[in-house]
């Protein structure tokens, strides 16, 4: 069966961030809605340890979540997995893995994002990892 066209989207994108090695945020940025919003780890900042964890709203926010990723992130393993879609959503199941660059340690999880979209851009993200490995990743020993 074919891709639906969010699908083919999402597999470019992601296809492009590997490719990239996510250095470039416009792969997302790109088919973003005009005011995205996107949940990393479902929680505000307040709430969890880790400087990713927070909810960012519009483009320059989210912008500033690719940045942070980039300082603090090298990665070394990306492969979406499987893509389930239902009506305007998309779940994306990938294997990462990465290598936290104050420690030189690594974390390999699973990581789920749940898109939503408003016609052929994305209007939230939801992003879900495993927190307690990347915790162990930027912690010095």
């Amino acid at each position: 069966m074919a891709d639906s066209e969010r699908v083919a989207i999402l597999r470019h994108a992601y296809r492009c961030w590997v490719e990239c090695s996510g250095a470039d945020r416009n792969v997302w940025l790109d088919f973003a809605a005009d005011n995205p919003v996107l949940h990393s780890l479902q929680t505000e900042k307040a709430e969890h340890p880790l400087v990713i964890a927070d909810v960012y709203r519009g483009r320059e926010e989210i912008g500033a979540y690719f940045d942070a990723m980039e300082r603090d992130w090298e990665p070394l393993f990306y492969e979406p997995q499987t893509f389930i879609e239902q009506r305007d959503e998309v779940a994306v199941f990938s294997i990462v893995k990465v290598r936290a660059k104050a420690t030189g340690k690594t974390a390999h999880t699973w990581l789920g994002h749940w898109w939503t979209f408003d016609g052929n851009r994305f209007a939230k993200l939801v992003e879900v990892f495993d927190g307690t490995k990347a915790l162990m990743a930027i912690t010095r020993d």
